[in-house]
């Protein structure tokens, strides 16, 4: 699929050397300051792209990026939840963006892609998690449709509070 000059399409073990890449970038821009620098610095690329390759070969689970010259700017994965909340089946997760690459569109493609996906799949909803102390994201989950069902409390280690989204699929 194309959007603007961005391609989107299912990412393949190739690819995740890059995501876990991508992911450390956001994460610098994103969660520095709200993650531990611990966290951040200690960052382990091997996991990450085993986590990206189980995800990318996965059949619950699919794992798209969005590319500009061939190079990854963005990525987000749909499907059955890996993190069940309640009684909700699917879930669109890992939702990253370059900071360079927001603003222009390529969060709502994304997002719309994987709306229509789990549209296609036969779900009537699903969530999104994202970290409750990133304001600038559940802004954009919210002007996404998504309403806010699920505060997590505070905890010491802010990594791990979430918030979570529920999307009715029309």
């Amino acid at each position: 699929m194309k959007f603007k000059n961005y391609e989107i399409r299912k990412a393949t073990e190739s690819d995740c050397k890059e995501l876990a890449a991508v992911k450390l970038q956001v994460w610098e821009t994103t969660y520095r300051g709200i993650y531990s620098d611990a966290k951040i610095d200690g960052y382990n690329y091997t996991e990450q792209e085993e986590k990206f390759k189980y995800l990318a070969n996965s059949k619950d689970q699919h794992l798209y990026i969005a590319t500009l010259n061939e190079k990854i700017v963005g990525y987000m994965c749909y499907g059955k939840a890996l993190r069940p909340f309640k009684t909700y089946k699917n879930e669109i997760i890992l939702f990253y963006i370059l900071k360079e690459h927001q603003g222009q569109g390529l969060g709502r493609a994304l997002f719309d892609f994987g709306y229509t996906k789990l549209k296609e799949m036969g779900t009537n909803q699903f969530i999104i998690s994202c970290n409750k102390y990133n304001i600038p994201a559940q802004g954009f989950y919210a002007k996404m449709g998504g309403k806010l069902i699920h505060t997590d409390d505070d905890n010491e280690n802010k990594s791990l509070p979430q918030v979570k989204f529920l999307y009715q699929i029309n």
